[in-house]
């Protein structure tokens, strides 16, 4: 492998046209780095992706005039005035923990998505791990990884499946620090996070894989904990160039170069780029199938773990969980008069609540396997809604008879109903957002929407 010239960012505040030296060399080699640039040092990686938007020759350690319009182009393509000169403000934009892939400015500067040309050339792709980051758990990892993928299955016709390295992936996922092979070593903490690779033929043996900074702290927590880095969003950008996506110059999308936090979701902008390669599948939608007679309600009781919940066309409560895939549909009897209303107090927990056909409240919970119906009584003339606060906290509401908001709650046994008043005409629903707190929404006679709350007392 050829030598490879260390790197480091740029930050001598008030370098322009004319200046030569040491200072000018690090500006151009950050140039050079992300597309802007091309001068005669390093052979990484990335250079033919460089190369394809020609970028301007400039001499190295000579503030040129090629380094002024490279400069420019950067400033312009991050939303800075394009002066050519390297102020303050652009000094903290290129300081920024970023993507190492390059920007890749079209020849006007400036563009907001970029379908660069290469696509895969079927919707289903697999991925696989080739190493892991002891920072977190490998199944930590893996539910990262598969929600970064969802967000570009959801808008498209793309699905994505994780398979063992022997099986040779096409996206292998590695964390790794330094010099790690591909020709673009990681430069420590902070600065560049991980990079990927365009789908074949770019690329060569390692199109579309992602690499992610070893030396960098990972988290899959939200809020992020001071001096990390959100791994789904990190993960979710680098997919989009693993699928064909250059950088986006529109600050908010998950395809702007830097990292500004976790973002979880795709941008308008993300949307259009990825459809504009592989089109929006079928109104972006996925089919999981059945036959429904109510809306759903679901539930979750860890990061990659869902329950769905339904009425099919018999009145029976149907359920389909997602575990690393879709189960089928398993039929959980009974017979519904409502809508279901799903909620998890911990791992392995479920509790279902329908209205029945005597219009009393049911309840059915899953802890090691399914319990048979409970009927908890009262008299119901909506759907329940049900939220918990804590391991071993039900809190359920109904409209009555009267129209009254009606309560009945669980903590070591089953309270009698307790009367909300007010007068509803809608469903209740309710949700809680820490220990004690439970807030419950409903439509009035007015059609306005109404709030009530709790916080060791009902409120208002």
């Amino acid at each position: 492998m050829p030598d490879i010239r260390p790197f480091t960012f740029p930050s001598a505040i008030g370098l322009s046209e004319g200046i030569t030296g040491s200072d000018v060399e690090k500006l151009q080699e950050f140039l050079q780095r992300f597309g802007y640039l091309q001068i005669p040092v390093g052979n990484e990686e990335f250079s033919a992706v460089r190369a394809a938007t020609s970028p301007p020759n400039a001499r190295l350690g000579d503030f040129d005039e090629a380094t002024v319009t490279a400069l420019r182009n950067f400033q312009q393509f991050h939303g800075l005035p394009p002066t050519g000169v390297l102020d303050g403000a652009t000094v903290a934009q290129m300081s920024q923990p970023r993507c190492g892939f390059p920007d890749i400015p079209t020849h006007e500067g400036v563009d907001t998505f970029l379908a660069q040309g290469n696509r895969w050339d079927r919707n289903n792709l697999t991925y696989g791990f080739q190493e892991f980051t002891p920072e977190l758990t490998q199944q930590q990892i893996r539910d990262a990884i598969a929600a970064a993928l969802n967000l570009w299955s959801q808008v498209t016709p793309l699905r994505f499946t994780e398979v063992p390295l022997a099986s040779a992936p096409d996206f292998v996922i590695r964390f790794v620090a330094g010099d790690h092979g591909d020709g673009s070593p990681f430069d420590g903490v902070g600065r560049v996070l991980a990079h990927a690779f365009y789908p074949p033929p770019n690329g060569g043996n390692i199109a579309g894989d992602a690499h992610f900074d070893e030396a960098e702290t990972w988290t899959v927590n939200i809020p992020v904990p001071v001096g990390t880095f959100d791994l789904v969003t990190v993960a979710a950008h680098e997919f989009g160039h693993s699928l064909g996506l250059a950088h986006s110059s529109v600050a908010g999308a998950l395809m702007f170069p830097s990292y500004s936090g976790p973002q979880r979701f795709l941008a308008q902008d993300d949307i259009d780029g990825i459809r504009s390669i592989y089109g929006a599948g079928v109104s972006g939608w996925e089919s999981l199938g059945g036959v429904l007679s109510s809306g759903p309600d679901a539930s979750s009781w860890a990061p990659g773990r869902l329950d769905v919940f339904v009425r099919g066309t018999d009145n029976a409560l149907y359920h389909k969980w997602f575990e690393n895939g879709w189960s089928d549909w398993e039929s959980l009897g009974g017979v519904l008069t409502s809508d279901p209303s799903a909620v998890s107090w911990g791992n392995g927990r479920i509790d279902v609540f329908v209205r029945g056909t005597d219009n009393a409240l049911y309840h059915k919970w899953f802890e090691n396997g399914w319990s048979d119906w409970e009927s908890l009584g009262g008299v119901l003339s909506s759907a329940p809604d049900v939220c918990s606060w804590a391991p071993g906290r039900l809190d359920v509401f109904v409209r009555g008879t009267d129209n009254a908001l009606y309560h009945k709650w669980f903590e070591n046994g089953w309270s009698d109903w307790e009367s909300l008043g007010g007068i509803l005409t809608s469903d209740p629903t309710a949700v809680s957002w820490s220990n004690g707190r439970i807030d419950t929404f409903v439509r009035g006679t007015d059609d306005a929407l109404w709030h009530k709350w709790f916080d060791g007392v009902w409120r208002p």
